[in-house]
């Protein structure tokens, strides 16, 4: 059990539910549960965040924070435009086999019991949601200028972007049939990338 910070208790609260996410996931969440694991009194939570939702979405979007710069990242360190867009692909992936509990946070919208309303109330601060989208965006575009292909870049990268979520989302929802494994289809399907990008200039 932690003692929430007086100097900054809204961090404390954030910190203390950012454990019982990765530990137990959305279920494992309520303001009497952050309140118990901080030992402070349930409604001591109420006093800095208005709902469990709040503090849902202050979570979601450090998660999109975290997934950003990991993309950002392996797009830097790679040495060709041809290796970006397989490193950026790459790390889409690998921060979600690593934080599954994030993951679904950030792209279950259902989870919050009014959308519309918390994202009213965080205002321009949900267009981080839309980082790491643009990552991947920068990387097929880069690559198509490289490699001087007529293609839409952003079709070519919505193409991707749902090919990596639907592949990560059959892997956490036990979905992948017959016990295959995520990880040799994640390697497969990095290696064919640059292919199946080269062949949206033939459509």
């Amino acid at each position: 059990m932690k003692t929430a910070s007086t100097d900054n208790p809204r961090s404390g609260i954030t910190k203390a539910a950012r454990h019982l996410l990765e530990r137990g996931g959305i279920s494992a969440l309520s303001m009497r549960s952050i309140a118990k694991h901080l030992g402070v009194s349930a409604m001591m939570p109420y006093k800095h965040f208005p709902s469990k939702d709040h503090i849902l979405m202050e979570l979601r979007l450090e998660a999109f924070q975290r997934l950003t710069t990991h993309m950002r990242r392996a797009q830097a360190e790679a040495q060709t435009p041809t290796g970006a867009l397989v490193a950026v692909s790459q790390a889409y992936v690998e921060f979600a086999l690593k934080a599954p509990n994030d993951y679904r946070l950030m792209f279950d919208a259902w989870e919050f019991e009014n959308y519309a309303q918390i994202s009213a109330d965080f205002g321009d601060s949900i267009s981080r949601e839309a980082d790491s989208w643009h990552v991947n965006l920068d990387a097929v575009t880069a690559f198509a200028e490289a490699e001087n292909l007529a293609i839409d870049c952003n079709f070519a990268a919505h193409w991707l972007w749902s090919s990596l979520h639907g592949m990560v989302q059959l892997h956490l929802s036990r979905k992948l049939a017959f016990g295959m494994e995520i990880q040799p289809l994640e390697q497969i399907f990095s290696e064919k990338i640059p292919t199946s990008i080269r062949a949206f200039s033939q459509k």
